[in-house]
């Protein structure tokens, strides 16, 4: 069942400190340098908890009174309020975030922060991961995103439901994202879900091109490099490169020749990969369902047996033990 892709590490820290200066590294070692201004240093605070995979960290913070100005942000940062306030300035945009609001940090502009005894939850992902997602929608342009708070209260709800999702995988304690493909696919979730939450450039309307003609070789192509590539982390973005084409274009070929769209191929594909592991297996080795179905990005063990089910009219424990 081995694949070539190393395992990766979830760690896990904690930290307390009442001097301002410790704080100030441990917090610019966590989020990037910045100027600060405190409040009386006598009521110092900065304790937390930090859980981390790849470029994917989740904090739980609690933070004296103070303001920072920091230079623009590389990555997306977004935040929940639970205890205090926090205004975030980017430019004319400023926004105020009370007990129980969630919001994200501009990326690609100076920022002025401020709080007042402030206890939150801050979650960071790659820009990447939302680039890839408005590729995928279409979007050829830079993205940009251009307000701190979700569109609307449906999408609130749906980008907390999200995120709980995301950190209840992060925090188990064996976490499935120590796998390549469960943790690329929580990028992926996490990316198009900020995409459809937050105001952002893809939003526009206006920017879908037509999705143009693809040679039945292309797809060909396509179909071939998913084959070979099916135990690695593959965004729609890295099949449409291989083959020359646009996401969308790739997208709306694969859809009108196949009926199923290249990630929908691509799940098929972990799905027999998962299969042929379980036929393989020898449960007195101690391999389970469990451990393959998340080797091939299926962390969700009820989904995986409900969904091999439906494929292939068994459950993956009569599989393993046949």
């Amino acid at each position: 069942m081995t694949v070539g892709i190393e395992r990766l590490p979830v760690e896990r820290s904690e930290f307390s400190t009442s001097d301002p200066g410790k704080g100030e590294v441990l917090s610019a070692q966590m989020y990037g340098a910045f100027r600060p201004r405190y409040g009386p240093t006598d009521e110092f605070v900065f304790d937390g908890r930090r859980t981390s995979a790849g470029r994917m960290s989740l904090d739980h913070l609690a933070h004296s009174t103070m303001s920072i100005e920091c230079a623009p942000l590389d990555y997306l940062m977004f935040i929940f309020v639970t205890g205090g306030t926090l205004s975030i300035t980017a430019g004319d945009l400023e926004t105020r975030l009370g007990v129980g609001d969630v919001g994200v940090c501009p990326v690609g502009v100076p920022l002025k922060i401020s709080w007042d005894r402030l206890t939150k939850e801050v979650i960071s992902v790659p820009l990447q991961a939302a680039e890839q997602a408005a590729a995928e929608y279409g979007c050829s342009g830079e993205l940009n995103f251009v307000g701190t708070k979700p569109v609307s209260p449906a999408m609130d709800r749906f980008w907390r439901s999200t995120v709980g999702f995301v950190a209840h995988q992060l925090e188990t304690p064996e976490s499935p994202l120590t796998e390549p493909l469960v943790y690329s696919q929580t990028l992926n979730l996490l990316g198009a879900a900020a995409v459809k939450t937050f105001p952002n450039s893809t939003m526009a309307g206006d920017y879908q091109p037509g999705p143009g003609q693809v040679a039945p070789a292309v797809l060909r192509r396509a179909v071939a490099f998913i084959d070979a590539n099916a135990d690695r982390p593959l965004p729609l973005t890295d099949i449409a490169a291989a083959v020359s084409v646009s996401p969308r274009t790739l997208q709306h070929a694969f859809v009108s020749q196949y009926g199923f769209s290249p990630l929908g191929y691509l799940h098929r594909v972990r799905l027999e990969r998962a299969r042929r592991n379980l036929q393989a297996a020898d449960p007195a080795t101690g391999a389970t369902v469990d451990s393959v179905a998340t080797h091939w990005g299926f962390p969700d063990s009820g989904n995986f047996s409900a969904t091999y089910h439906e494929a292939y009219g068994e459950q993956p424990s009569d599989t393993l033990h046949a």
